[in-house]
């Protein structure tokens, strides 16, 4: 789904390395009834922002952006069941090629595979994954209070398009934002034009070319729009990705290289300018199958770092992630 504006540790969605070697050999195969693949990972993470929960209070809009570490454990994964003919799926969970190109939300979906041209995959993303963020963001002097946000919506999903190396993704939703008050308090006459929550449409198109046996070029283009209902928050983004895929004989690795611009539709009033952001980030993913001979067991590891630089500082941010964790599918 699209990724939340204000989630800052954006690379805790990378969390578990996906597979990709199935999509340079082709599909993986299905076996019929319940299935799982479950991940169960520790980490580390720090992040600067102005949307960290940990400093209630700033003195000025131009304070520097606090920092905030954290250490995390996480049980990831998601529960199948296949029909006899190995050509229907219904799931639940968090898919692993998701959180390999980093988005983290949990959804229940229908796939279904046709011969020889790909699969197509319908889901219900149900919003059950918060992000902590501020009732107010900008109030100074007083303690600001917390609330929560989270993206819900639809998603329609075409994979290996007629056979090919393309793939299409169209999805759909709303942001919503816990007892939204941006402005109520410290801008009350800029209130309208700060409202966050609004509606989401996410596309994206990408493409992987096997450079090898052994190696698997996976590169995409997307766009997202969010029509807040705040003029001010309202943007255009548009972002490209450029992966590399090792493959080796008990493990795999991956390289991925993420750049996003955004642009707001109006000056936000706060300010006296229109925001621009410039997002990009790294991730290095590596996963290491059936460790000590362990059937059906992997190890999986990823570091990530992120940053977004904004034409205004209040909203800069970076982010930090190393993880470690195991992984079991049957």
């Amino acid at each position: 789904m699209i990724p939340q504006r204000y989630a800052v540790i954006a690379g805790i969605v990378s969390l578990a390395l996906y597979s990709m070697g199935a999509q340079a050999n082709g599909p993986k195969p299905w076996t019929p009834g319940f299935g799982a693949d479950i991940s169960i990972l520790a980490g580390y993470t720090d992040s600067t922002s102005q949307f960290n929960t940990d400093n209630h209070t700033i003195s000025t809009l131009d304070d520097e952006a606090p920092s905030q570490s954290n250490a995390f454990f996480a049980p990831l994964g998601t529960v199948s069941y296949t029909n006899q003919d190995l050509n229907q799926q219904i799931y639940f969970g968090t898919s692993r090629s998701d959180l390999a190109l980093g988005r983290f939300h949990v959804e229940l979906g229908y796939r279904y595979r046709i011969e020889d041209n790909g699969m197509i995959t319908l889901s219900y993303v149900p919003g059950i994954l918060k992000t902590d963020t501020w009732k107010d963001p900008f109030v100074i002097n007083e303690k600001r209070e917390e609330t929560e946000s989270k993206i819900r919506g639809l998603r329609f999903q075409y994979d290996r398009i007629l056979g090919s190396n393309f793939s299409f993704e169209i999805s759909g939703g709303e942001q919503v934002v816990d007892d939204e008050q941006s402005g109520a308090n410290s801008f009350p006459e800029f209130e309208d034009q700060l409202q966050r929550e609004g509606d989401i449409i996410f596309t994206e198109l990408s493409y992987v070319q096997p450079i090898s046996r052994s190696q698997l070029l996976r590169g995409g283009i997307n766009y997202t729009r969010l029509n807040a209902d705040g003029d001010a928050m309202a943007s255009d983004a548009f972002g490209a990705e450029l992966g590399l895929i090792q493959m080796m004989r008990s493990s795999s690795l991956a390289l991925t290289l993420s750049y996003t611009r955004t642009d707001f539709d109006a000056v936000n009033p706060v300010f006296g300018t229109k925001q621009q952001d410039d997002k990009w980030g790294v991730f290095l993913a590596y996963e290491y199958k059936e460790p000590f001979d362990w059937e059906n067991w992997g190890i999986v590891s990823l570091a990530g770092y992120s940053q977004s630089e904004s034409n205004i500082s209040f909203y800069d941010e970076d982010s930090l992630l190393v993880s470690l964790g195991i992984n079991y599918r049957f």
